[in-house]
């Protein structure tokens, strides 16, 4: 007897099968070609090539066949974005700090400043700095990595309207040493905090980007001047391999996800 329910589960199946193999192709391929590698009637094939072409999940070239399509790119996107920017970063997070017994701070961009949304908690780590829940843009590692990427508008408006106080003597404080500094963060990927946001306390950011360069957040070390300048060169590997692992997640992200 027809059983409408399993009949429904199995095309869903076969289009399901149908769209990994053109997506394994990378060309397109014709109706006759899939249905002798899938063991599937020509029909079959043709009725639900036809079907998912009517969502853009598949389009047809003439004279050529079929392909993947913008459908499914639109569904990529969504999915990406659904994925939680904390739970993608706390493991490498949590890794590194237990490497180099410094704690980390995950932060992003919230009204001209840098808000923190994770930070690990190394308990031993007793002269550690607290975490800062809100951190400028000019003085600050995640904030510098934030700077660097927020575009040439965007970039001169912030020095309209923020009092850029000098904290320290090492703080930076004009547009020009800024703009210095933030061509310096793209070009090397990294971004610090040489004491100017405080005294005896010295950061470590790299910037967290989508596919299309734009920020999404910063992840950065924080910690007392000499022991961070002395693992320097660890700490910098360590930030650098975590951001290429992270952005494969957040290569379609518009920004943070909350």
């Amino acid at each position: 007897m027809y059983n409408e329910e399993k009949t429904g589960v199995i095309m869903v199946s076969r289009a399901m099968a149908i769209l990994n193999y053109l997506s394994t192709k990378g060309r397109p391929v014709g109706i006759s070609e899939i249905a002798k590698d899938m063991g599937l009637p020509k029909a079959t094939v043709f009725r639900i090539l036809n079907s998912l072409e009517e969502w853009d999940a598949v389009e047809c070239e003439e004279d050529r066949g079929y392909h993947l399509g913008c459908f499914l790119v639109k569904l990529g996107k969504s999915a990406s974005s659904d994925i939680h920017l904390i739970d993608i970063c706390r493991p490498h997070m949590e890794q590194i700090a237990k490497e180099i017994e410094e704690n980390l701070n995950l932060a992003i961009e919230y009204e001209n400043a840098m808000l923190s949304i994770y930070s690990t908690n190394i308990a031993s780590l007793v002269l550690s700095p607290k975490s800062i829940p809100i951190s400028p843009l000019y003085c600050s590692s995640v904030g510098k990595a934030a700077l660097a990427y927020l575009g040439e508008e965007r970039f001169k408006a912030y020095f309209k309207r923020q009092d850029l106080r000098k904290r320290t003597k090492y703080t930076l404080t004009t547009q020009e040493e800024l703009e210095t500094e933030c061509e310096k963060i793209r070009r090397e990927g990294i971004a610090f905090d040489d004491q100017e946001y405080e005294e005896g306390l010295y950061c470590i950011s790299v910037p967290i980007l989508n596919g299309e360069g734009g920020l999404v957040a910063s992840l950065g070390v924080s910690g007392g001047y000499s022991r961070m300048i002395s693992k320097k060169g660890k700490i910098i590997k360590l930030l650098k391999e975590a951001k290429e692992h992270i952005e494969i997640y957040t290569e379609s992200m518009d920004g943070f996800v909350l």
